[in-house]
């Protein structure tokens, strides 16, 4: 695993965190390692065409827009991308959209950000650029990045025990600032590890964990209220960084294969 340091490019003296960055050609002087626009989108270009960035079709379009938009600049009528923007422009919503009644924009935000760190977890740990979507804004920001060896956590050797080594992992899971799970989907994992581990698979239902976990009431109708399905797809994804992070060595792994909630224990090489 490696750890990522980043450098900013350039961006007006007046601009705070989120503004557009400067580009070669434009009339500042940018420093000599300022990232052109060409190199930009030979970045972009190489994001939206890996299999492990796992953004949704209309996620890359909405990356692809904000990129565009960032590259173009004033000089061609663009300013920031704005929520409104996005909705109008990517998302289908009509000119009465409102950002107050209708969360899309930043809800998808978040999932793209999310999409944009596993690919540089991922294949894209080598790339020379890293593009990100800052919080509080919809403006990329290109950085050039200089992949540097992490030290290897020292993690407890496995004992050969499941009953051991399972509860042990699950800890670490639940120490580490690695695994990003909400606060309730931390009790969704421990929830259904701890179903396994004492051979009652069966009461890890969708039923059962939207009573018991997620506070839903009785006759609760997985068919109807998907919210057990769509924290799953959210803890899966937040497992999936934690390996690709400070897990990475870990001797086990934990993971919840689609089409169930029965958590699954693999000892890792």
């Amino acid at each position: 695993m490696q750890l990522i340091e980043t450098q900013s490019i350039a961006v007006p003296a007046a601009s705070n965190l989120h503004a557009r960055p400067t580009f070669h050609g434009e009339p500042s002087s940018p420093p000599v390692d300022a990232v052109s626009a060409d190199e930009a989108r030979a970045e972009l270009d190489r994001v939206l065409q890996s299999a492990d960035f796992p953004a949704t079709p209309r996620n890359r379009r909405f990356l692809s827009f904000i990129a565009e938009r960032a590259l173009e600049g004033p000089a061609n009528g663009h300013g920031r991308s704005s929520a409104y923007d996005v909705a109008t422009r990517v998302f289908g919503r009509s000119e009465q959209f409102d950002t107050i009644l209708d969360p899309i924009v930043r809800i998808e935000a978040g999932k793209l950000r999310r999409d944009l760190e596993t690919y540089y977890l991922k294949s894209g740990r080598g790339s020379a650029l890293r593009i990100e979507v800052p919080r509080g804004g919809y403006d990329p920001v290109f950085v050039r990045q200089q992949p540097e060896p992490a030290p290897v956590p020292a993690v407890a050797a496995p004992t050969g025990d499941l009953a051991v080594d399972a509860p042990a992992e699950l800890q670490r899971l639940l120490d580490s600032s690695d695994f990003r799970a909400t606060p309730r989907n931390r009790q969704f994992l421990a929830y259904v590890v701890g179903k396994e581990l004492a051979g009652l698979p069966d009461e890890t239902s969708a039923t059962l964990v939207a009573t018991r976990v997620f506070g839903r009431p009785e006759g609760f109708d997985p068919n109807k209220d998907p919210i057990v399905r769509i924290e799953a797809g959210k803890l899966r994804r937040d497992l999936e960084t934690y390996y690709l992070k400070s897990g990475a060595h870990n001797p086990m792994r934990i993971s919840l294969p689609k089409g169930g909630y029965r958590p699954v224990f693999a000892y890792w090489p």
